[in-house]
């Protein structure tokens, strides 16, 4: 019997096509910020949203999606046109208003065959639509929408979007727009705010900064193992219980309050380092995106869907990473997360001086939090996803060998959430018990309090 979760399946496209406005759109070349354009936002992001068969069910949920997508677009109208290069290299977007690109899609099996998406087996790359890798930027749509029926009446929605539109919280914000509209609203409840401009270049000049030209040459060093050839999209479950006995722990040993994203951080970063034995001389760094539309004075406004995200990092030899006790490295993820004030971003915008391939170095690890960036409530109508997982992946598989991503748990385990990884199988292995090693020394500790 054939393993739940492990199982292939067959996708076959039912339709292809492209969704605009349902009504006539401005016609404009907007501006697309620095922040929009830094070097690591220039990709595509994926995600996948479950929906299983409920009370509500949708009797065509690709008509409805299909039919909420042409109205959400008259608010989001250069979501349905094309990223364009300047002279200068920079991109903008030309709102042609020729849509999104739609596909409705079966799948000859029912939802059980994804399991928990703890993880992804070849087929399932089949549930989302992407470009060739060698497609011009100007041919790529800024968004696309894979709707998927399953056999058992559950189905899957997939989307893609170019980052340098919008970031995932942006989409987000989107797609629970797409869903209020698939549900009757009139329009969105939180109306968007495309004002790019708010982030133009001041040409302020600002001092005493640890600024850009050290930090970005310190991403990249000379210790790189053999890049991973087969990586799998695999995941973390962390239960609440054992997250706050580290916790715990950690805030006696610190005497200070410290939230789960740097515990968490914390903890895979020293994971990591041991189970990839890097050379206890060699820089490891940890990289993370950080929201910082409240960090701005005045902050982005309420809709602002543009990329309001910046990619800060720590750095510390390997053998303080994997020696040092993990509060030690909890504090530096504090005090690097602290350095991103106004002043900072207003100087990093004004000079365009953004981290660079901090994917180069094997050694780094970059991290990105999905908790909060509105996945899990995006409802067309029959409730919210039971599931979300992001899903990457290039011609010879997932293209990301040293990303963390930390997401909801299904909803019947709301008692932990996971932390995605790409990493070979006999690796991850090694991680997971280097992450219960280290955990347990807490848990056996908090115990016996």
């Amino acid at each position: 019997m054939e393993k739940a979760g492990l199982a292939e399946f067959n996708v076959k496209i039912v339709e292809s096509c492209l969704v605009p406005p349902c009504l006539p759109s401005p016609r404009a070349t907007l501006y697309l910020s620095n922040l929009d354009n830094q070097p690591l936002v220039r990709t595509d992001s994926n995600v996948l949203l479950v929906y299983e068969v409920c009370e509500n069910v949708l009797p065509d949920p690709a008509k409805t999606i299909r039919e909420a997508l042409s109205k959400v677009l008259v608010y989001y109208y250069p979501v349905a046109g094309r990223l364009r290069k300047k002279e200068d290299g920079k991109l903008q977007v030309e709102c042609t208003g020729e849509g999104v690109l739609f596909v409705e899609a079966m799948v000859d099996k029912s939802l059980s065959v994804l399991g928990d998406l703890d993880q992804l087996k070849p087929s399932f790359k089949q549930l989302l639509f992407r470009f060739p890798s060698n497609t011009a930027i100007e041919d790529v749509h800024p968004m696309v929408i894979q709707v998927n029926h399953f056999a058992c009446g559950g189905f899957v929605v997939a989307v893609s979007f170019q980052h340098m539109v919008c970031d995932g919280r942006g989409v987000g914000q989107f797609l629970k727009g797409l869903g209020e509209m698939a549900r009757g609203h009139v329009k969105p409840s939180i109306e968007p705010v495309w004002y790019r401009e708010l982030l133009k270049p001041k040409n302020i000049p600002v001092h005493d900064l640890e600024l850009t030209k050290e930090k970005i040459e310190s991403t990249s060093d000379s210790w790189i193992p053999l890049i991973y050839k087969e990586s799998t999209q695999m995941s973390l479950t962390l239960d609440f219980e054992t997250v706050k006995y580290v916790k715990d722990g950690i805030m006696l040993e610190c005497l200070d309050n410290c939230t789960t994203f740097e515990i968490v951080a914390a903890l895979v970063w020293q994971a990591r380092t041991r189970v990839l034995e890097i050379p206890h001389t060699q820089n490891v760094s940890i990289f993370f995106a950080v929201d910082v539309r409240r960090s701005f004075n005045p902050p982005l406004p309420n809709g602002y869907y543009g990329n309001g995200v910046v990619a800060i990092g720590a750095q510390a030899i390997a053998h303080d990473v994997i020696n040092q006790p993990l509060s030690y490295l909890v504090n530096m993820i504090k005090k690097t997360k602290m350095s991103l004030t106004n002043e900072y971003l207003i100087s990093i915008i004004d000079t365009d001086q953004f981290l660079l391939d901090i994917y180069s170095n094997q050694a780094n690890i970059i991290l990105s939090d999905w908790r909060w960036l509105g996945f899990n409530e995006v409802d067309f109508g029959s409730g919210s996803p039971v599931n979300i997982c992001p899903i990457y992946w290039n011609e010879n598989g997932p293209n990301i060998s040293n990303g963390f991503v930390f997401v909801h748990s299904p909803k019947r385990k709301c008692d932990a959430f996971k932390v995605i990884v790409w990493m070979p199988p006999q690796e991850f292995n090694l991680l997971e018990i280097e992450i219960e090693a280290i955990t347990n020394k807490y848990v056996v500790n908090g115990s016996n309090y």
